[in-house]
């Protein structure tokens, strides 16, 4: 017994060895939370790991095969006794400087990051990977396994405009699905996608650059949108557009009006031009360099602060990748410097292949995609948020998000899309029934009414008398989930017929006032 007790350990040993796992003996006091950790590819992975007394611990993260092999020293520095290793499975592999991939909890700090294999081709790839912590003499393990990423539907739905401002608490808040949402309201769009938020938590978007291409291969012939940001006011006849030397389009010594699709001001920050400038360019200028343009107008435009200089034209993309300084001024007062970037870092307005895009369905269009919404990735879901303060009522409008088959992401293209119609914000008394005026019998009465408002919306219903020095009453009540509004009074009952006022207020705002009487009902009734 004893021979084959010794055989079988052996096995075990060798089986644990081939694995990558623990060949010495486990110690409670290290120890993994987790003995799989599985998550999408290209999204940021926590591994919580408990050390017990010890001060640090030495994490390695392996491929079976051996493509990729990784070595992370993490303290813990408030001394818990327990580390969060958090791995960027975008950057992670291919990056020039792999500690980018990898840090610490809050608490704790990432010391040094060893990367022990050739850089790989892209992000690290779907499968299974060993993770190995040590510290002392001991060691432990446990594995990480990572799926692919997928882009599924999407939902519309709406928020009061009261909640704050921020596609970060969103997925905290309560959400009514509805593709129709009030001016003003939020307007929040839900993709199902998972395997973004590594990429997206260390990437400047695109979209949100000084020039954005809207197809960034190098080469390609394409459409640059610039979009300055006024930090003043200022009157002008000349918009200039200057690339640093290498990132300026092939084509821009031939540039001509002709090129340009769309010029003018954004006056309230939804992409979209507001006052348009195209008929009034007179000439366009390129210098002998071919790295700038300027668009002389013949009459002055007037740029306030706040508001948003858009320019879109047609241009031709250097045969080189990369990120290049772009410097733009209108006339002599606003000037501001930021990039562009060609190659697939710089596809799709979030990058890597990755677009986001707020569309317009009428007769606008929307210059800059990124203008009018905000986002937040979490829990495998992408939320984004539209501000509809500034939108047409009737109109309708589209958020879209495609996954191109160039991103490192996956190898075909994925596509979700959802639309929402603004209204107006409309309240509608129902009960009692609309007649003018309304007679109601006095004593307890429900006053009902129909609305465009976001459920949980606050609202002040109020009734009053009529007459000098009359009553009041008023209720604060909140918009219901079938979007109803219910309020109960306990009115006063008089023989003589008493004329009241019922108003309906939303942020100081009467979207109701109906006029009925107080009658008591005859003796018959």
């Amino acid at each position: 017994m004893g021979r084959r007790s010794r055989t079988i350990g052996l096995v075990v040993v060798l089986l644990l060895a081939a694995a990558g796992g623990v060949v010495t003996a486990q110690d409670e006091g290290l120890r993994f939370a987790d003995a799989v950790t599985t998550d999408q590819r290209g999204d940021v992975v926590r591994i919580p790991i408990h050390i017990g007394d010890r001060r640090y611990v030495a994490l390695t993260v392996r491929s079976p095969d051996g493509t990729y092999d990784t070595r992370v020293r993490a303290v813990d520095a408030d001394e818990d006794g327990r580390i969060v290793v958090t791995v960027n499975t975008f950057r992670a592999g291919w990056t020039a400087d792999e500690s980018t991939a990898y840090a610490a909890g809050a608490g704790d700090r990432v010391t040094a990051v060893d990367r022990r294999t050739r850089r790989l081709d892209g992000p690290l790839p779907k499968q299974r990977y060993n993770l190995i912590a040590a510290g002392g003499h001991t060691s432990t393990s446990a594995s990480l396994v990572l799926e692919a990423g997928r882009v599924g539907g999407a939902t519309t739905a709406t928020i009061p405009a009261d909640r704050p401002d921020d596609a970060a608490t969103v997925p905290a808040a309560s959400r009514f699905e509805t593709d129709q949402v009030a001016v003003g309201d939020h307007a929040v769009v839900t993709f199902n996608v998972s395997g973004v938020g590594g990429m997206l938590a260390s990437t400047t978007p695109p979209g949100t650059n000084l020039v954005y291409p809207t197809d960034s291969t190098p080469g390609v012939a394409t459409t640059h949108t610039v979009r300055v940001d006024a930090d003043r006011q200022t009157t002008a006849t000349a918009i200039t557009v200057r690339y640093a030397d290498g990132g300026a389009p092939g084509t821009l010594n031939r540039f001509d009006a002709d090129r340009i699709r769309a010029l003018g001001v954004d006056t309230d920050g939804d992409g979209i031009v507001d006052t348009d400038l195209r008929s009034a360019v007179e000439s366009v200028e390129t210098g002998t360099a071919g790295t700038a343009v300027t668009i002389r107008l013949d009459t002055e435009m007037t740029v306030d602060d706040g508001d948003t200089l858009l320019v879109k034209y047609r241009a031709t993309n250097p045969t080189t990748n990369g990120t290049y300084d772009v410097h733009a001024s209108v006339g002599d007062e606003i000037e501001t410097t930021g990039h562009v970037v060609y190659g697939l870092a710089g596809r799709g307005t979030l990058g890597y292949g990755l677009d986001l895009r707020f569309v317009a369905d009428g007769e606008k269009s929307v210059v800059a995609p990124l203008a009018a919404v905000d986002y937040h990735y979490a829990d495998d879901r992408l939320y984004v948020l539209a501000n509809t303060s500034t939108l047409s009522v009737g109109e309708q409008y589209s958020v879209g998000l495609i996954r191109w088959g160039v991103s490192p992401l996956g190898n075909e293209t994925r596509a979700a899309g959802a639309e929402m119609r603004i209204t107006e914000r409309r309240v509608t008394l129902v009960d009692p029934a609309s007649a003018d005026p309304f007679t109601v019998p006095g004593g307890k009465t429900v006053l009902r009414a129909e609305t465009t408002l976001a459920p949980t919306t606050e609202v002040v219903v109020a009734v009053t008398g009529d007459s000098p020095n009359s009553f009041l009453f008023q209720q604060t009540t909140r918009v219901g989930t079938e979007r109803t509004i219910t309020a109960t009074f306990d009115l006063p009952s008089t023989a003589d017929r008493q004329s009241i006022t019922v108003r309906i207020v939303d942020n100081g705002t009467v979207l109701e006032q109906e006029r009925g009487v107080i009658a008591a009902e005859s003796a018959g009734e």
